[in-house]
Order: structure tokens, then sequence, then C-alpha cells
């Protein structure tokens, strides 16, 4: 995420002096005189360095920064006073860098006035601290965007290394800025006054639901954060006023300014207290537990462990708190079954999960023991796979077993499935992934892996080899993601069975659209052998019933006109890409845009017909994608789960589209002094120009972040302190506060998400394999009666009409409501109503595929109803047909090529031909398609290439339907 930098400081350069003129003219004035009078004033007083006088609007910034630092304070009356540390100063009792530190102190922290000011100083002092040479201001700004992903306006950082050089935390030198001595001593200053961080490590330590602080103050601190990371700057200090006077005593609120202190309110000393008290208790119980024993554990371990009745006891507690998981944790889960690989007596199997054990094992055209289950998320695989454990390792006495998952969060999972479900005893279970690599030579038989540590030098190769390759079951969960270069290698480990899980395995359902991905995962795992939908899972009652909603939405006249003519664009770059490389795309397999990729990789030189392509089918996207409609519907929707006191989940694609619903978009990307547009976020400034309703829906959803009712957390990848997922994930469970989940790709599989009454997919790709897996992330389980409901929103007459063009919803979601809705709008776009759609209003469903007709009952020039996909060729004017290539044309020698091509010469002069899978020969005519005869295009032969004719397209290029 762009976080923004705080605000530059201007005319800070010569603090001490400008400080020292400004101040006595406070004193001496003693607030008597408002702001333009002590503009008026300090003009007198403050004079350039060469020479002269500053002009009353330079000056008026210059004060405006000097009240914003604390120097300078404005009182309620208006008039410029200063703080009681300007007047120590001032009389010579503090220096300069005390008074300095004193009112940044106060005005920033303590009131509240600049809290990322704090933050600014904190990350440049960090970063010179760890440098090993000077840095210039440029290569602060660069590795302050590189390692924390900041964005700058034009004045970049501005003032920042000089209010720390006047602090005296840092030096400038000819080669750079530099810190002093004093570095360590203003770092361990910034920590402490930088109260968001102090509360995140408040929860890092004991827990996101520990009290204090209230649920109140968690909202905002979440929605502080949320502002912040997403890029806003501004409304964000009425967030962190709420925790600021939660977490600060009265005492540091109210205090003497003479010296400002940073004090805990009683609530967080007394917490402390209570851990104190219970360190000591440990202590004395148990003599031999170490200070580094205790360091950093939350009040709830502590407490477990004074009341522990053994040492032993008390050093398992103490294991289950790190961030990872250890053999301790292990062992105290282990199971008190007297036996082991089996489920409990009264545990009963669903009727799918005995089915697809039973086919697992069984000859069919899947080898036995080998075979993908593609099982709806919710459903129970993870069981069913124990089952599978459970009988390959009864037929197996001496093999073993690995379970590879993608994340940690998963890994965790499956360790407890497997001891406390199958009650695996737990010296027979190890893992690699978080700093441990047990292997099988140790007495494991069942290894749960993440894919890195798996691979990472090849390590599950060298377990097995060192425990004599015993026969192996590799279990893969979610197994679509090991598909990739590194994480492939996964499959070339020694195995003697296999078996493949996930809700989504293969990017798509029909064999002719495979990919490489999806081909590698078949050949590995072998076939999808069992398949249990979302519509059969419905039916026996496996999932809670849900309804589908889809919300389509018209643009509005300026997007419809730009969408209109990217689009355009985008048919001439297909035109000339089918006219290049028309048969090569025939002979690759995958979708469009990764058969483009092949072939621009393995370009010798640039294609900027496929350059085009993705450009403006991206521009494309991004339009469709920030439709003022999306926003109005989003809105809408929010409102509804927030009156209805649900809960709801937010899907996006990307995490700039969470940012758009989260941060203030008017002012990003504008230089704060000229209001000209920086290099930051220009096409979403320039879209309030040519889509007003565009910021008059952003200003809605800013005034609904904002208000008491909306508690929001948000969970992907980019987070900064990836603390905050997990903090998201249990605040948004059944007894958290928030109510809304805004996420994007990372929430998909691997997480184990509570469940929510509504999801909104706002923005999505398209793609099956997401929305089958949004789907389980909504759906209520345990028991509850209500309907869970998925809001889907699409432009209609868009790209975004794809979903129902590739998959018949319909047909896999047959026992779920499906319902099609239509965003109509009446006055304005934020007037707008959801309503039932008319049958027109309803997209078409996938188009059937073109059969085979039979050629005997076609003549020659009869309208052509079969596939019009397949090989091309070209006929010159003098009715020879050829293919282009790199090296000039290549002319056919066959004899229904010949024919066929003067049959074409004498219909349109020329042109192009169409060879579909049926071996029907096709052409044009008027953009209608004519059967022209029958031919094999592997029986052609080619004369020598004819390399003194220039390699044009063709006189007549090919028409798409």
């Amino acid at each position: 995420m762009s976080r923004r930098f705080p605000t530059p400081l201007f005319g800070v350069e010569r603090t001490e002096r400008r400080s020292r003129v400004f101040t006595t003219l406070a004193i001496e004035s003693d607030g008597d005189l408002s702001k333009s009078a002590f503009v008026a004033e300090a003009i007198t007083r403050l004079e350039k360095p060469e020479g002269g006088v500053y002009s009353e609007e330079y000056l008026r910034r210059i004060i405006s920064t000097y009240l914003q630092l604390g120097v300078l304070r404005q009182s309620s009356d208006a008039g410029i006073t200063v703080w009681q540390p300007a007047r120590d100063w001032h009389q010579g009792e503090i220096d300069f860098e005390t008074f300095l530190w004193y009112v940044l102190k106060q005005q920033w922290v303590i009131q509240g006035g600049f809290p990322e000011g704090i933050e600014g100083l904190r990350r440049i002092l960090t970063l010179l601290s760890n440098a090993d040479t000077s840095m210039q201001r440029g290569e602060i700004e660069s590795s302050l965007r590189e390692e924390f992903d900041y964005e700058f306006n034009d004045e970049g950082i501005r003032g920042f290394p000089t209010l720390l050089s006047a602090l005296g935390a840092i030096q400038k030198t000819e080669d750079g800025y530099i810190t002093t001595p004093k570095a360590s001593t203003y770092l361990n200053r910034f920590r402490n006054a930088d109260i968001h961080s102090q509360f995140e490590r408040w929860l890092k330590q004991e827990g996101p639901q520990i009290d204090p602080p209230s649920d109140r103050v968690k909202r905002d601190l979440a929605k502080y954060y949320m502002y912040r990371e997403s890029g806003g700057l501004g409304r964000h200090r009425q967030l962190f006023d709420t925790f600021r006077e939660d977490y600060l005593a009265d005492t540091a609120l109210n205090g003497d300014p003479s010296e400002p202190k940073i004090r805990r309110a009683e609530q967080y000393v007394a917490k402390e207290r209570e851990r104190s008290s219970l360190r000591e208790r440990i202590y004395e119980q148990y003599p031999t537990v170490s200070g580094d024993d205790l360091a950093g554990l939350p009040t709830t371990i502590l407490t477990r462990m004074a009341d522990a009745d053994s040492l032993v006891e008390a050093r398992r507690i103490r294991s289950t708190a790190g961030s990872g998981i250890s053999r301790a944790d292990v062992e105290a889960l282990a199971s008190t079954s007297d036996v082991a690989y089996a489920f409990d007596d009264e545990f009963s199997l669903y009727d799918w999960q005995r089915e697809a054990t039973e086919e697992w094992f069984d000859d069919r055209e899947t080898p036995a023991e080998s075979g993908i289950a593609e099982v709806v998320t919710g459903a129970g695989k993870t069981v069913m796979a124990l089952n599978v454990i459970r009988r390959w390792l009864n037929e197996n006495p001496s093999g073993v077993v690995t379970v590879v998952v993608p994340t940690k969060v998963l890994m965790h999972q499956w360790i407890e499935e497997l001891i406390e479900t199958l009650h695996v005893p737990a010296d027979n279970i190890g893992w690699a992934g978080g700093g441990h690599k047990d292997r099988f030579d140790d007495g494991c038989r069942v290894l749960v892996s993440i894919v890195n540590s798996a691979v990472k030098d090849d390590f599950l190769q060298s377990a097995l080899a060192d425990a004599d390759e015993p026969s192996h079951l590799l279990i893969a969960d979610e197994c679509h993601r090991y598909t990739g270069d590194t994480f492939s290698n996964i499959f070339d480990y020694h195995r003697t069975a296999e078996l493949g899980l996930s809700a989504t395995p293969l990017s798509s359902p029909e064999p002719d659209e495979l990919t490489e991905s999806d081909e590698l995962l078949l050949s590995e795992l072998g076939d999808v052998y069992y398949r249990l939908s979302y519509d059969e899972a419905i039916a026996r009652e496996l999932i809670p019933e849900f309804q589908v909603n889809y919300v389509g939405f018209e643009l509005t006249h300026a997007e419809r006109q730009t969408y209109e003519t990217l689009s355009r664009n985008v048919s001439d770059a297909v035109s000339d890409i089918e006219t290049r490389y028309g048969n090569r795309l025939y002979e690759l397999s995958g979708n469009y845009a990764q058969k483009l990729q092949v072939i621009m990789n393995s370009a010798d030189g640039p294609t900027p017909a496929i350059a085009d392509y993705f450009r403006y089918t991206s521009e494309r996207r991004e339009l469709v994608a920030d439709a003022v409609a999306r926003q109005a519907i989003t809105l809408r929707l929010l409102n509804d789960v927030i009156d209805a006191e649900q809960k709801a989940i937010v899907f996006q694609e990307r995490i700039e589209q969470l940012e758009r619903m989260v941060a203030p978009r008017e002012q990003r990307g504008r230089n704060p002094r000229t209001g000209s547009i920086a290099e930051t976020d220009v096409d979403r400034a320039k879209l309030y120009d040519r889509y007003p309703q565009l910021k008059e829906i952003d200003e809605q959803l800013e005034s609904l972040f904002f208000s008491a009712s909306f508690a929001p957390v948000m969970y992907h990848s980019g987070h900064h302190r990836q603390a905050w997922n997990d903090f998201a994930i249990e605040w948004f469970d059944d007894d958290g506060f928030a109510n809304v989940m805004l996420s994007v790709k990372a929430l998909i599989e691997g997480v184990d998400v509570p469940s929510a009454d509504v999801g909104i997919v706002r923005v999505s790709s398209g793609s099956v394999r997401q929305r089958i897996q949004t789907l389980g992330r909504v759906l209520r389980r345990g028991g509850s009666s209500d309907r869970s409901e998925l809001y889907v929103l699409y432009a209609r007459d868009t790209v975004d009409e794809t979903i129902f063009h590739e998959h018949d919803w319909e047909k896999d979601l047959a026992n779920a409501e499906v319902r099609h809705l239509t965003w109509e709008v009446e006055d304005g776009i934020l007037d707008g109503d959801i309503r039932p759609a008319t049958e027109a209003e309803i997209p078409t469903g996938p188009v059937p595929e073109r059969a085979c007709p039979d050629s005997s009952d076609l003549e020659r020039g009869d309208t052509y109803e079969g596939p019009r996909e397949g090989y091309r060729f070209s006929v010159d004017a003098d009715g020879r047909p050829f293919e282009s290539s790199n090296d000039g044309r290549k002319y056919i020698k066959h004899a229904e090529a010949d024919e066929i091509a003067e049959y074409v010469v004498q219909r349109n002069g020329g042109g192009s031909v169409l060879v579909n899978e049926c071996n029907h020969a096709v052409m044009f005519v008027d953009s209608e398609p004519r059967f022209i005869g029958t031919l094999n295009p592997e029986e052609f032969e080619y004369q020598e290439s004819d390399t003194s004719l220039v390699d044009e397209p063709a006189e007549y290029p090919f028409e798409d339907e």
C-alpha cells in the first residue's frame, strides 16, 4: 500500500534563529497580537540572510509552520502566544534542543496536532542510524519509498532532516546526513511518543481482544491505521484523538507544559502492575524460570503459568505463546485416546467423504491411490484426507505421509486436525516451516510442510532419501498453488501415492481450455477423480443455502465514451495480432493473454501490437473498476449491512481498489501548496474532472468511513505490519466489534476467516476460482438459520459480463437462489435503487460450442454454422495459397488448397481462409462465414520461401464474425 509521507515542513531552515525572533515577539506581545498582526510585526524583525525583508505571504507560511511545531501557540481567542518551555528557553533556563523537543512533544503528541510528524522523524532517523554511510536527501526519500512504500508530493521530506538537525540527532556534512551520539536517545523518545505504535505493540503482546483498550478505541485505532495506510491525511486526527485520550493520563493531557511528559492512563499502568505481580509469583514458585523466559509474555499466559500445578505444565503453557508452533504445543494438544490413527467412536464421516476415500483407493481411469478431489470450501475435505491417511498408513505400516500447504496458518490447522480428530500421536507428527524442519528418520510418520520449506534446498527430497525412500503419500492441499517454476519441484521428489485437494484445482472446466499449469497438475497428481460442487453440497445439507445477487449497472455517458474508445483500440490491436501471429496463437495452449505473453517473451524484438493490447485492456479494466455506479452500489449495500446490524466482507482484486474505499481521494496526487497534480495517483485526480459524480460518491464513502456505526478492518498481503491481518480476523469474529472486512485476493484461501452475512464482490478478475472461493468465505455455518447473501457487481455491456459468458452459473448454482438485479438511477447517481432486472437486462450465459456439421450436407458457398477458430492461410491475388513466416511467404503445395484458393480469388479476389478442427475450410463474405471445402493442413507441403516478396498482411484480412 502507498502510505503518504507526513506533510512537508515549510520554512524550518535556520530554526533556532527564527524561533528566537518569533518567541521573543510572542512573549513581548503577551498574546495580544492576532496572526495577521503578528505577521506584520514579524516582517520588521526577521530579515533575510542576504538582507531585505520577507513577503507577507512567505512569512505567513513560515509562522504557520512554527505554530504547527509548537514553537508558537495560537490561543482560543486567536492571539499568538507560546508554551511555557519557550519562556524557559528565552530566559536561559533550558537549551534550544530541549525547548524544541518539549514543544514538539506537547504539540504533536499530547495535543495531537501532528502525530504523523513523529512517525516521519522516526523513520528518517532509523534509516540514518542503520546506514553504513552518509545519505543525501534524495537517497533518504528513495529508501523510504523502497522500505515503507511511502509516496511523496513534490516537496518530499522537506523540513524533516532540518528539524532532526535542530534537535541534535543528525548533522549535515558535505557528503550527506549522518547521525550524532544523541540519535539513540531520540530513537527511544520517538518510539515512546508514537502512540499508535505503542498500541500496536500492546495488542501484539496482550492479544487483539485484550481490555483495555475498549472496542471503541480499537475501532478508531483500526480506522486510523487503515486511513494512513491507504494514503489518507487530514481527518485521521479525529481518529487519533480517540486513542490518544484513552492512552494518556490526565496528568499528561492537563499537566504542567513546562516539562511535558507522556504518561499512560491508570488502566494501562494497572495492567503492567498485574503483569509484574504475576512474574514475581512465577519466579517465587519456579526459581529456575528466568526473566528471558517471561519476557514479552501476555497477561493471559502469565496468569496460566502462575496457576499451573507444576513446572512442566508452566513451561508447556509458556510454549503456546510463541508466534509459531513448538513441540511443547503439539504435546499439549496430544490426544488422550487409547486408539491412534482413528476417529472417535461417535465421529461420523459424511457419505461423500467415504465415497471419495473409496474411489481414491479403487482402480479407475485414474490409477488407484492418485488423483485430485475437487471439493467446495466448507464441506470437509480435510477430514476426507484424514480418512485417506488413516487407511493408507494401515495398509502401509512402514509408509510416511507429507501434507504440503501454502501457508503457516494451514500448517497449524492440519497439525491440530491430525492430533485432535485422527488422534495421531504427537511424536509421530513433524512439520517444516516457521523455523522447524523435522525429518522422517527422527520417527516422524506424518510431516506437514509449508511448500516454501519443502522445496528450499530440496529439503523434502533429502528427508525422504535419509529415510531410505519409504512408501510415501503426498497430499497437496490447495494443490493449484504448486504449478510455478519453484513450487512445482515438490512433484520431483519420491512418492508412491498422491492426493490433491482444492475447491478449484483447474483454471477452466473445459478440457480444451486447460493451461500448462493445469496440464502439469493433472500429469503429476492424476485426474480430478471426485467432484463435490456447491450445488451438491447444498443438496446434501453440507453447507447452508445462500443467495447470489448479480447487480448490473450502466456506465455514465462519459465513462461509456471512454470505454468505447478503448475497446476500438483493443480491436485494432487484436487485428494486428491476428494478422501477425494467427497460426501461432492457434497452436499455443492457455487463454488469449497467456498465449500473447508466450509470444512476447520469445520474440527477438519489440511486439507493439501485443504491448498495445495489454495497455488498452488494462486501461479499460481500470475504467470499469472505478465506475461511478460501482462506488454508489457499494455505499448503498454497506449502509444496508450496518442498518441491519450484519457483518459483510467486501472483495476486490487489488489493494489500490481497497484504498479508494478508505482514503479521501480528492487531495491525493495534488501538491498541498500549489494545487498542481504530482506524479502520484494522477489518474484518480484527473477522474474527478472527467467524472464529477465520482468525487461526490467518494465523499459519501469517506463520510461512512468516519461514522461511528462503521467498524471496518482490512485483510490483504500488503500490510507493512502483518499483525494487522491477525487483528482483523480477531476483530471480525462473531464476538468482535468489526462489522465490515475489506479484503483483497489474500483472503481467498488458506485463511480461517470468520463467516459473514453478506459478501460484496465489488471488483473481481472474473475467474471461476476466485468466485467459488469467495462464496465459501461468506457462508454462515454452524446451524445458522440466516441465509447468506453474495452480491456480485458488474458493469453491463462491458468486459465484466465475461463471468456469464464463460461459465454457466445458473447450472452450477441450481440449488442456490440466484437473482439478477439492476441499479436504476433517477435524478443522480446517489439516488439509484436496486430493483429486479428485466428479461432483457439479464446477461446471456455461455455461448454453446459449435458442433461440426456434416460436410456431405454442405455445398461450396453455403452459410456455415460450425466452429470458427483454427489454422489460417492466405491467398494472393494470383490464386496462390501461402502462410506468412519470419522468412517471407511459404507457398503451399496441396491440391485441395489450390482448388480452394482458386475459388477465393474468383469470389473475393484473394483473402484469408480458416481451417477449423473439422478440417472444414471457411471464408468470410461480408462478415458471414461460408463453407468452401475440406482439407487437412497436416498434409501440406511447401515450396521454398520466396524472400523476394515482402511479407505483408493479406489484402483482404480475415474478419471476425
